[in-house]
């Protein structure tokens, strides 16, 4: 009977402290690091193209892509609290933008049909009193970020889909111009030392610039395990200034899409 009573105590205290260690794990904080890649789009207003002329005849217009397009790639650690509801985002980010103006939208053989020819002139100002016009057929500009990403998640957790996690995101992307490359394509070669001139037009982008975002997403992996998500974030506004080519301003439309990849890291207490 003894024994009986022993082993039955034994029973319930080891079954108490694996209850006791399970509640515990459950309260604890969690860690995860993210790696993530995605473009992002941002509409902007048409520049001033006053000192533009394009040629081609009746129809002919100045290409100017006003959708800019980035590519971005981050690593980013996340600190959730012990509810599994909230989590805070942070790392650091990589972004690519590329920008055009002038290069033809029609393809060669739409061209060739219509007789379309993809160039336009630049109207340039020489000492105050020489006019002069530099055949050109399109510019680029190629700039490079590196950025600080703030995110707040609140995370919605179903006990019947313990491995499904879908969430509401608020971002703030602080970006840091760190390279930038401008390209001039002249019809000519030998207008090629003109490419200054032409730049001066524009300049360069600002060196900051700061974005928020709002949107929503979904994670597929239990928490202690290797997952993947998705998120689709909304863009709010800009702060900071024009982002180079032409000095276009961002208006308010745009979004970026994000693929993530979850891995949980174990941090021991002391």
């Amino acid at each position: 009977m003894r024994k009986k009573n022993l082993f039955w105590s034994c029973l319930l205290l080891m079954t108490g402290t694996a209850m006791a260690q399970e509640a515990e794990s459950q309260n604890q904080w969690r860690h995860n690091v993210y790696i993530e890649l995605g473009p992002k789009f941002t509409s902007h207003y048409s520049p001033d193209l006053s000192h533009f002329r394009p040629t081609g005849g009746w129809g002919s217009y100045i290409y100017v892509d006003n959708e800019l397009k980035t590519w971005q790639a981050s690593a980013r650690y996340e600190l959730v609290s012990p509810n599994q509801h909230w989590g805070f985002r942070t790392g650091l980010q990589y972004s690519l933008c590329k920008k055009q103006l002038g290069y033809d939208a029609l393809t060669p053989d739409e061209i060739h049909l219509t007789n379309h020819e993809p160039k336009f002139y630049l109207f340039e100002v020489n000492n105050g009193e020489q006019l002069e016009y530099l055949r050109i057929r399109g510019i680029e500009q190629t700039s490079h970020y590196l950025g600080v990403p703030l995110e707040l998640r609140y995370y919605f957790t179903y006990s019947d889909l313990p491995a499904f996690r879908w969430y509401f995101a608020a971002e703030a992307d602080l970006d840091f111009l760190v390279g930038n490359t401008n390209t001039v394509n002249f019809l000519n070669k030998e207008m090629a030392p003109h490419a200054g001139q032409v730049i001066s037009h524009d300049g360069n982008p600002d060196p900051f610039i700061a974005s928020t975002y709002c949107g929503v997403g979904f994670q597929v992996g239990k928490t202690n395990h290797i997952g993947v998500g998705f998120n689709y974030l909304l863009h709010l506004a800009d702060f900071g200034g024009t982002t180079g080519l032409l000095q276009a301003k961002p208006n308010f439309a745009g979004s970026k899409l994000q693929i993530e990849l979850v891995i949980p890291i174990k941090i021991k207490k002391p």
